[in-house]
């Protein structure tokens, strides 16, 4: 590890990275990395952040290349050393945190093979204490059953979950500088908060310097020190933080919508609804735990909560995209359990789903068009090829997108045009009722309103209802009309959007609204106690608490949490809570309100 008795930990000079037409995709950067300090690199996407990020480790991807400069980390310049000792250097004294989890995870290695290889890899250890340090790196992230996640492989890990584990392996070797490449892309609030809050108390105890990629204003306010601005490919300002937002006014949250008129019958019920999945050693998995829900004509629930709450089952298992252990889901006015196979695909029409990342939505083989045009093949038989070509224009019309993207393939389009695409697809055949399942969370903030913005007006012309399935506080605000909050595969709170972020009751929903970011340095949530926060690890969901779930990590628990089951019960205001305390203080305001 460097010594830390220097300021400069890493000093770029020049630094160019070209295409292989030559064209500089960054141009001649120049940058400090002082230790203890968090520096934050924003601007718009393709602007080169992350070109630059991965040439301060003497990388670059393909097809560019380094084409001049320098990268001194410790007196030596990381880009004139060989392979070898550049290789060294690399997770020993810089580590890399990457962005797309799933495509820098190997597929054949199980995680904590991987973590512990690097961890071997620069301080000699042996196999047994890899496996230790790789257990020990996932709990340090917040994974829950740490010895058996270091187990799994990529595919059997949720998106924030794969993006924990990569957190953990640029850890393992206790590198003197970070370079993170918009490591909180995929993670909930908490996590994310939880993560952030680590990494700055490493810059300020342990003199660790970080370079932060981001285009969050939150996240740039409440841990940075600095904040450098890239356009097209160079470095236009390097300010201290309260520069970089000088002027700026503070973002207020949307303004939150009327409910839809109460008389109309649900499009979509479910009733005590669980799912559990077996293991082979006899014990399973509890990922939902007696759901009951329901959601109207036209009107949008929330549905939040940390990776691993049960949040997608949940959402899958209403569409029957999965079979539910226990309980009943009604759509449309039918039992899904009692439909025949045949049944329940003409039904299907009637419920669609988006899905987090788009670039998987779409076979990357066929023009958009034929994607489009895909479920009216499957669901509207008596459409000719005419009325389909004439109601795929149609939709990419109504989501704001010109003609031309029929005849594109998903490669060409940016990520935020593709989800676009990806509601027009759901919408094809009249839905009454669309799970979106982390529609935003691989968007730029810019594409994110643009989203929301895109579902409240289908929502407003159409009447669909929505079930958004998200960890971003900001978005759900801007786009629900209820707010369902769950912990550990159980609704733990739900209620109006402005009750649950104006009031929240449950000690955990007074966590996740406290783990927002504000786009105010003035206000850092770094700076000031944080009496609502969780600590510690989520239980397993293997071997749940005998009592109230969250017990363990809530700050308001006493000895008979521990031991007594909750039950969702109503507050005043068309509220219901799981929690005896918030219960029984809601008649005492002054006593809830210190809660």
């Amino acid at each position: 590890m460097l010594a830390e008795t220097a300021s400069t930990v890493l000093a770029a000079r020049g630094l160019t990275v070209a295409s292989p037409g030559g064209r500089a995709v960054v141009d001649g950067a120049d940058l400090d990395l002082r230790s203890g300090e968090i520096v934050g690199l924003t601007g718009p996407s393709g602007a080169g952040k992350s070109t630059l990020a991965f040439a301060l480790l003497g990388l670059a991807r393909a097809p560019f290349s380094l084409a001049g400069g320098q990268v001194l980390i410790g007196g030596r310049d990381l880009l004139s050393l060989p392979e070898e000792a550049a290789r060294a250097v690399r997770g020993r004294d810089i580590g890399l945190i990457v962005q797309n989890p799933r495509a820098a995870l190997h597929p054949m290695l199980d995680v904590g093979r991987q973590i512990g290889r690097i961890w071997r890899t620069h301080t000699g250890g042996d196999a047994r204490a890899a496996r230790d340090r790789a257990v020990e790196m996932l709990r340090l992230v917040g994974i829950n059953d740490p010895d058996r996640r270091a187990a799994a492989f990529a595919h059997e890990l949720s998106g924030g979950m794969a993006q924990r584990v990569l957190i953990a392996a640029a850890l393992a070797a206790d590198p003197a500088i970070l370079v993170a490449d918009e490591p909180t892309s995929g993670l909930d609030v908490t996590v994310q908060a939880q993560f952030l809050d680590m990494m700055w108390r490493a810059a300020k105890d342990r003199g660790t310097a970080m370079l932060l990629v981001t285009q969050e204003p939150g996240v740039l306010a409440n841990y940075c020190d600095r904040v450098l601005t890239m356009e097209a490919g160079r470095i236009v300002a390097d300010r201290p933080t309260r520069a970089h937002f000088a002027g700026r006014a503070v973002t207020a949250r949307a303004t939150i919508r009327s409910l839809p008129e109460a008389a109309a019958a649900p499009v979509v019920t479910a009733v005590s609804l669980s799912k559990r999945f077996p293991l082979r050693d006899g014990k399973a998995v509890h990922a939902v735990d007696d759901l009951t829900l329901s959601i109207r004509p036209g009107e949008a629930v929330g549905l939040v909560g940390e990776s691993g709450s049960g949040k997608t089952t949940a959402g899958r298992c209403l569409l029957r995209l999965i079979e539910p252990t226990a309980g009943r889901v009604t759509l449309a006015g039918r039992d899904l359990s009692t439909l025949s196979a045949g049944d329940l695909r003409r039904l299907r029409a009637k419920a669609q789903i988006v899905r987090q990342d788009p670039f998987d939505s779409f076979d990357p083989r066929w023009r958009l068009g034929r994607s489009l045009r895909e479920p009216l093949d499957v669901h509207r038989p008596d459409m000719d090829a005419v009325a389909k070509a004439a109601r795929v224009a149609e939709l990419i019309r109504l989501v704001g997108c010109e003609p031309a993207v029929a005849e594109a393939r998903p490669r060409d389009l940016a990520a935020g045009m593709l989800q676009r695409l990806a509601i027009a697809r759901a919408l094809a055949t009249e839905p009454a009722f669309i799970v979106l399942d982390e529609p935003t969370s691989v968007l730029t903030p810019d594409a994110r309103r643009e989203i929301v913005a895109l579902l409240r007006r289908l929502q407003d012309e159409l009447g669909v209802a929505y079930l958004f399935i998200s960890h971003d506080l900001t978005t759900v605000a801007a786009l629900c009309h209820r707010v369902v909050v769950m912990y550990l595969g159980q609704i733990v709170e739900e209620g109006t959007t402005a009750a649950i972020f104006d009031d929240p009751r449950h000690p955990y929903t007074r966590a996740l609204i406290a783990a927002h970011l504000d786009e105010d340095p003035a206000n850092r949530r770094v700076d000031r106690p944080q009496p609502d926060r969780v600590e510690g690890e989520i239980p397993s969901p293997i071997d749940l608490p005998t009592g109230c779930y969250l017990a363990s990590r809530c700050p308001m628990a006493l000895d008979r949490c521990g031991t007594e089951r909750q039950a969702l019960a109503p507050l005043a205001g068309d509220r219901t809570v799981r929690c005896w305390r918030a219960a029984e203080l809601d008649t005492d305001n002054e006593v809830r309100h210190a809660l």
